[in-house]
């Protein structure tokens, strides 16, 4: 394994969820469509998951009603702490008013994917517990840019799906059982931090 280590990126896909940050900061599964899963994630990601592997080199971006896409980078000291700090951000982003840490921007997944696949050493990953176990050889290159697709609590809508076949994205697998997001997140970056020890 090369000691270098590249960019390793969430892509949380929420086709039910507002894209316009109209929902309710005291309600966000049911006001959010489930929104609470992203503010989850994010604070996995950015605050308590990583131990080694360097927060400049983690990026998460959400895709909302499969039209609008928020890019989350590494807050510094401006993190956010809890859930509901973290759906602050999303809605300030989502109202024209982003963060020096977060981007919005009008795309579609297929068009997502397709510029993350252009980039140069770039890999993308579905994340399924139909997949190919993450213990297997699954040809991870710790110096690439790393991109896992996640489902919401419902998994992939029959677009997500559509696109993911299309493009042929292999499907790999953290086990049998079916994990949060939040939980998938935490387990992919401390598997990253075990592979860059080796």
């Amino acid at each position: 394994m090369s000691n270098s280590t590249g960019m390793l990126r969430f892509i949380l896909i929420l086709p039910d969820t507002p894209s316009n940050g109209d929902f309710l900061l005291k309600d966000l599964p049911g006001s959010g469509k489930r929104i609470d899963i992203l503010c989850r994630s994010l604070a996995v990601c950015f605050d308590w998951a990583p131990t080694s592997w360097p927060k400049s080199q983690l990026e998460f971006v959400a895709v909302l009603s499969n039209e609008i896409v928020i890019t989350f980078n590494d807050p510094s000291e401006a993190l956010p702490v809890g859930e509901v700090e973290w759906a602050k951000v999303i809605k300030s982003t989502l109202r024209g008013e982003p963060q020096t840490f977060t981007s919005v921007r009008e795309i579609e997944l297929d068009d997502l994917v397709s510029q993350i696949l252009e980039s140069d050493n770039s890999l993308v990953w579905v994340l399924d517990e139909e997949g190919i176990p993450m213990s297997s050889d699954t040809n991870l290159d710790l110096s690439a840019q790393n991109s896992f697709m996640l489902g919401n609590h419902r998994g992939f809508n029959s677009y997500a799906q559509e696109v993911i076949q299309r493009f042929g994205i292999p499907r790999v697998s953290l086990g049998t059982r079916s994990y949060l997001g939040s939980h998938c997140v935490a387990a992919m970056i401390a598997l990253f931090e075990r592979l860059i020890k080796q």
